[in-house]
C-alpha cells in the first residue's frame, strides 16, 4: 500500500505455544501490524488495515567453538557460503572471506528421521534415497555418515526438537507439489548443526496436473529471488516433465492411457530426495551438470545405472525420454554423479597436517582445479539468469540434457508431435471426460515452453569458463557460440515456433479439449472452484504470447549489446 506505515500493534499481539527442547526453544507469536492509510482528501476517509502473521521463533544453542575447524570455499566447486569479513590487514583485494556451510562430521553422522506422515509405500524409497549418500563419503573415510532411522514410538519426540534431522510428508490444499530442504548453521564458522527434508504429497501426483498448470508459466523468464521461490521452480519443472515422459510413453503405447508405473513414480521420487538430501550437505544447484554426457551415454542404461543422467543430482534434470524406436536408459537420476564425488571430497576429505583453513589451502586449490573436465564443472543460479541478461551461456540451462541440447531438444519436440497425434486415439476412452485430452495437448506442448528458451540463448552466447590462471587445460574465460551453432538454434525456432509449419493441430482435436464443470453449490462456487476463462483451449493466443516472449529476449539492450561488442572478440 503507497505511503502506509505499519508498526506492532500491542494490542492484538500475543505470545502463543512455546516448546523448550535441550538444545532450541520454539516461541509461537501472532503478530498484528496496522496501517493508517492518510485520509482522502475529497471524502475524508480514513482507511485502516491490518496484517497477521504467526511467527514461530527457533533460537538455537550455538555449537562449541574449537571443535570444528571451517573450510575455505571455492568459485569452482558449488557449496553455500559463510561469508565473513576480515579486518586483520589492508593487503587484501576483498575483505571477504568465504568458508563453505558443512555438517561436521568428525563430531557425528547424519541421522535422518523418517516422519510417520511419510507414507509406507515411500519409506524405502526415502530411505534409499538418503543412504546414497554414503557412496561419496564412503571414498573419504565415512562410511557412515548417513544413518536413517523411523521416528521413535515415542510420544515426547518432537521433529521441532532441532537435535533431530528429518524427512516430513505435508498434505496441504492447492499446493502444486514441491520438495524442500532446510538447513542451520554457525555463523560463526558455517557449521551446520540442523538439516530436514520436506516433501508434498502432491509431488508424486501424477494423473491431475491441470492445463492451465503448463500453459501459465509459458517459459517465463522473471526473476526468481530466494532459495524457496528457486526450489519451487525446480518442483514444478520436475513435475512437469515426469509428467511429460509419462505422456511420451502412454503415446507410444509403452503404458496404458491411465497407467502410472509404481517405480517410475518411485525413481521420480528417489531423484527428488537425493537432491534436496544434496542440499543439506551444503551443495548448491549445478546448472551445468547436463552438458557431462552425450546422448548415446544416456540411452543405455548400463551407462545411466553407474553414472546417472547428468554429473549430479544437484543439476535440474528432465525425464530422459527419446522418440520411439530409440534405447533410453533411466528416465532419472538414481545415482550420483562424478561431481558429486569431486565435491563431497572437497568439501569433507580429511587434509593430514592441516589445523587451520589457510593450512588446507594448496590442497584445496588443486582439488578444485579440475573443472575445464566436464564430469566436474559447476555453474550455479546466477548463471540461468537469463530474465535480467546476465546468464550469457547456453549450456548452462535448467531441465536440458547431454552435450547437445539442440539436438536433444529436436528430439523432445519430434516426441510432442507423437503425443499429440495419438491423443484422440489414445486418450479417449468410453465413459470418461475429456480431460485426458486437454492435459495430454498441454504436455505436448511444454517442450516447446523450455526449447524455445534454450533456443534463443544461443543468441548472442558465450560460453563461460570458471578456471582459473594456470588450471590444467583451462580454456578462455568467455568463448564466443560458433555462428553455426546459433543459427540451428534459430532454424529451430523458426521450424516449431514462427514458422508455416508450426501449431499445426487438427480441428476436431480442438473441438474435443475441453474441462469437466464440476460444482455443486451455485450460485456461490465453491472454495476449489476455479475455472479457466475459456472452455477451449486459447492456442492462438498461446502462440502469440510465447513467439512475443522470445522475440522480447531476442531483442533485450543487454543481449542487443553484446551482439555489438562480439566482433571485438
Amino acid at each position: 500500500m503507497p505511503n502506509a506505515a505499519y508498526r506492532l500493534d500491542d494490542t492484538r499481539t500475543y505470545f502463543g505455544p512455546s516448546k523448550a527442547f535441550p538444545e532450541n526453544v520454539i516461541i509461537e507469536a501472532d503478530q498484528t501490524f496496522t496501517s493508517t492509510q492518510p485520509p482522502d482528501a475529497v471524502n475524508n476517509v480514513t482507511d485502516a488495515r491490518a496484517i497477521q502473521l504467526d511467527v514461530k521463533y527457533n533460537i538455537a544453542t550455538a555449537p562449541p567453538l574449537g571443535s570444528y575447524t571451517p573450510r575455505l570455499a571455492d568459485d569452482r566447486i558449488g557449496y553455500y557460503p559463510n561469508i565473513q569479513l576480515q579486518f586483520g590487514t589492508d593487503l587484501v583485494r576483498e575483505r571477504q572471506v568465504r568458508m563453505i556451510a558443512r555438517w561436521n562430521l568428525a563430531r557425528h553422522p547424519m541421522v535422518y528421521y523418517i516422519s510417520n506422515t511419510v507414507p509406507l509405500q515411500y519409506r524405502d524409497t526415502i530411505r534409499s534415497a538418503l543412504l546414497e549418500w554414503n557412496k561419496a563419503f564412503a571414498k573419504i573415510g565415512y562410511p557412515q555418515a548417513v544413518i536413517v532411522k523411523d521416528q521413535p514410538d515415542d510420544p515426547a519426540w518432537d521433529p521441532d526438537d532441532i537435535r533431530y534431522s528429518t524427512v516430513r510428508w505435508l498434505t496441504q490444499s492447492n499446493s502444486g507439489g514441491y520438495a524442500q530442504a532446510g538447513i542451520v548453521f554457525d555463523p560463526r564458522t558455517g557449521e551446520m548443526i540442523h538439516t530436514s527434508v520436506v516433501i508434498d504429497a502432491n509431488l508424486v501426483t501424477f494423473p491431475y496436473l491441470q492445463f492451465e498448470d503448463i500453459t501459465k508459466p509459458l517459459g517465463e523468464a522473471a526473476v526468481r529471488s530466494g532459495f524457496g521461490a528457486r526450489e519451487a521452480a525446480f518442483a514444478a519443472g520436475a513435475h512437469q516433465s515426469a509428467m511429460f515422459g509419462l505422456a511420451a510413453l502412454q503415446a507410444a503405447g509403452d503404458v496404458g492411457p491411465s497407467e502410472v508405473p509404481q517405480q517410475y513414480v518411485n525413481d521420480f521420487l528417489r531423484w527428488v530426495v537425493m537432491h534436496e538430501s544434496g542440499h543439506n550437505w551444503g551443495l548448491q544447484h549445478n546448472f551445468i551438470a547436463s552438458e557431462a554426457y552425450s546422448a548415446k551415454q544416456i540411452q543405455s542404461k548400463t551407462f545411466t545405472d553407474q553414472y546417472g543422467l547428468a554429473n549430479s543430482v544437484m543439476e535440474y534434470i528432465p525425464a530422459n525420454i527419446w522418440p520411439k524406436g530409440v534405447s533410453t536408459g533411466d528416465y532419472f537420476q538414481t545415482v550420483l554423479g562424478p561431481y558429486d564425488y569431486y565435491a563431497i571430497k572437497y568439501g569433507y576429505a580429511a587434509i593430514p597436517g592441516a589445523k587451520t583453513p589457510e593450512a588446507e589451502r594448496s590442497t584445496l586449490l588443486s582439488w578444485a582445479s579440475a573443472w575445464s573436465d566436464p564430469r566436474y564443472r559447476f555453474a550455479m543460479d546466477e548463471d540461468v539468469d537469463w530474465g535480467t541478461g546476465h546468464a550469457i551461456d547456453p549450456r548452462i540451462d535448467q531441465f536440458d540434457l547431454t552435450n547437445d541440447n539442440i539436438g536433444w531438444c529436436e528430439g523432445q519436440l519430434k516426441i510432442s508431435d507423437t503425443i499429440v497425434r495419438s491423443i484422440q486415439r489414445r486418450y479417449m476412452q468410453s465413459g470418461e471426460t475429456h480431460d485426458a485430452l486437454r492435459q495430454a495437448f498441454g504436455l505436448a506442448l511444454a517442450p516447446l515452453f523450455g526449447c524455445g528458451s534454450v533456443a534463443w540463448h544461443y543468441v548472442g552466447g558465450e560460453e563461460l569458463s570458471r578456471s582459473h590462471i594456470g588450471d590444467p587445460n583451462a580454456s578462455p574465460p568467455l568463448v564466443p557460440v560458433s555462428r553455426a551453432q546459433a543459427k540451428r538454434a534459430f532454424d529451430l525456432l523458426d521450424a516449431h515456433l514462427f514458422g508455416t509449419a508450426a501449431w499445426n493441430v487438427s480441428p476436431s482435436l480442438m473441438r474435443q479439449m475441453v474441462y469437466t464443470e464440476w460444482v455443486t453449490d451455485l450460485p456461490q462456487p465453491a472454495w476449489a472452484y476455479d475455472p479457466p476463462a475459456r472452455h477451449d483451449i486459447p492456442l492462438t493466443t498461446i502462440a502469440l504470447k510465447l513467439q512475443r516472449q522470445t522475440i522480447d529476449a531476442m531483442f533485450a539492450p543487454v543481449l542487443l549489446q553484446r551482439l555489438d561488442d562480439l566482433p571485438l572478440k
